[in-house]
């Protein structure tokens, strides 16, 4: 009875301490995506984090270990003596500086797919123009489907392909499915944009050419144009010749009104 007392109040403080290390390190997290967003329109995008289930990590394994010291020195500061609360309190504080250090985020959005590894690291992005196709990538743990792993894998249009970060399948695939069908979503919006667009610009040519009048309209009018230069200068030869041809006007000499007196 003793022993299942123990094993139950430990299980509790396990409990407690992975529920009070995600609180804090969600909340470290809300913070940083609120002040240094990942992708615009946040309100309108998806997101998908490792979560602390994705037992094929090593960085998660490193996570439990650190909440099980945190659980085992609370139960004996409940149990035995209240000072090993200071250790408890030191490995809950290094468990949350180590689960934010290898934090592990994908936004996708409706311009651009946006991913981070590590929270000191920059974060990468990709434009939603350049992704040809969209992929779930899912691997099945060596015992359960539960510890089994799911990332969205991107085909580039240059070629190349993109993994993006992973989490633990359960219950990451969720999210992961919800990231992917948002994704395909937007493509086949763009799409649909893209050829109306396009329907738009043959409507506009075909008003253009309706319009625009025939080839040989057109050289007609020229001709015409030319036709009537061509005139105009006759016309003004002509009339300069005309006006060379015309006799000198004769000078008379004016008679004097006085004699010239010998």
């Amino acid at each position: 009875m003793n022993l299942l007392l123990a094993i139950s109040t430990w299980l509790t403080a396990l409990a407690i301490s992975v529920a009070l290390e995600q609180a804090l390190s969600g909340l470290a997290r809300l913070y940083r995506l609120r002040r240094e967003p990942m992708v615009s329109e946040q309100h309108a995008a998806a997101f998908y984090q490792r979560s602390l289930f994705t037992w094929a990590s090593a960085d998660m394994r490193r996570l439990w270990l650190g909440l099980i010291v945190v659980a085992t020195c609370g139960w004996l500061a409940w149990l035995r003596h209240p000072l090993w609360a200071l250790p408890a309190g030191a490995s809950l504080l290094a468990s949350l500086i180590w689960d934010l250090s290898v934090w592990e985020c994908v936004a996708v959005s409706r311009w651009q797919v946006a991913w981070r590894r590590g929270w000191s690291r920059s974060v990468r992005r990709v434009p939603m123009a350049q992704v040809a196709r969209v992929h779930v990538i899912e691997r099945m743990g060596p015992r359960a489907r539960a510890f089994g792993t799911c990332c969205l894998a991107l085909e580039l249009h240059n070629g190349r392909a993109v993994k993006l970060p992973r989490t633990g399948r359960w219950p990451g695939l969720r999210a992961v499915q919800q990231a992917s069908a948002f994704l395909r979503q937007r493509q086949r919006e763009t799409a649909q944009e893209r050829r109306l667009d396009a329907r738009e610009r043959q409507r506009a040519a075909r008003r253009a050419r309706r319009l625009m009048p025939e080839a040989s309209e057109l050289r007609l009018k020229r001709e015409i144009v030319a036709l009537r230069e061509a005139r105009s200068h006759n016309e003004r030869q002509r009339a300069m010749a005309r006006y060379h041809e015309l006799p000198a006007p004769e000078h008379k000499q004016p008679v004097s009104d006085t004699l010239m007196l010998t």
